[in-house]
């Protein structure tokens, strides 16, 4: 159970992809900390990267990854795949991912998501299913995400999911919430984040927070990113939790 914190909570906190040409994206590293309760803090780090690129008409394929380590725990890594149908007001599709780990616990999950675009603000949202078969486990759940732009390249996001897990042995209900932010420099595309999320179940709570640098490629405000972008990440990489 600690590994399956930590190694989540680590994921989930990171979030993130990379392929290479394609049309817009970033890069980046991250390091953070997970605090899982009674059980002692364990420090993590890791690479992530996000590409978008556009289809026939207004359809959008996004690609997510990641890879984590932490001090005590397995290298995790994590790679989801996007269809999005994308226009000026909304974003609707799907997306399907995996989870896995050194000793190879792998997590398959999917689902539903979409997006709506509001002058400074985004509210997305996602269903999805997640199974794990090397530990019979599998469960749904749902995330809600809500990003405000301060300024097209200052970005706050507020984030609330649940989640049921069947363990085999009977259900695991988990919630996690938390709040990030990232801001991009005006003259060169690069740009910092934070964050900070807890993750509470049934057996065990975790808190959780990093700080990242990203390169951002396409030549896009943060803003521009979120509407016609790799923007998916952090909404739907929520499923890893699954993996337990």
């Amino acid at each position: 159970m600690r590994n399956w914190i930590i190694a989540a909570a680590a994921l989930v906190a990171v979030v993130a992809p990379g392929v290479a040409a394609a049309q817009t994206g970033y890069v980046g590293a991250v390091y953070g900390n997970v605090d899982p309760d009674g059980a002692g803090d364990e420090d993590f780090y890791g690479i992530e990267g996000a590409v978008a690129f556009s289809g026939s008409g207004s359809i959008v394929f996004e690609v997510d990854a990641s890879i984590v380590d932490a001090d005590d725990s397995d290298t995790s890594y994590g790679l989801t795949g996007h269809v999005l149908m994308r226009n000026d007001s909304h974003a609707v599709g799907g997306f399907i991912g995996l989870a896995d780990s050194e000793n190879s616990d792998t997590t398959w999950f999917g689902g539903l998501e979409a997006n709506k675009y509001f002058d400074q603000w985004t509210l997305a949202g996602a269903v999805f299913y997640g199974n794990n078969d090397d530990n019979d486990v599998d469960g749904y759940g749902i995330n809600v995400e809500g990003r405000y732009f301060v300024q097209d390249n200052l970005r706050l996001d507020a984030n609330i999911g649940y989640g049921q897990v069947d363990t085999g042995v009977g259900d695991d209900d988990v919630t996690t919430y938390g709040v990030a932010a990232e801001y991009q420099l005006a003259s060169f595309p690069v740009s910092f984040t934070a964050g900070y999320h807890t993750f509470d179940s049934d057996a065990a709570e975790a808190d959780v927070w990093s700080i990242g640098i990203r390169y951002n490629f396409g030549g896009q405000t943060l803003r521009d990113r979120d509407r016609s972008g790799a923007s998916q990440a952090s909404l739907t990489s929520v499923g890893r939790f699954f993996a337990y």
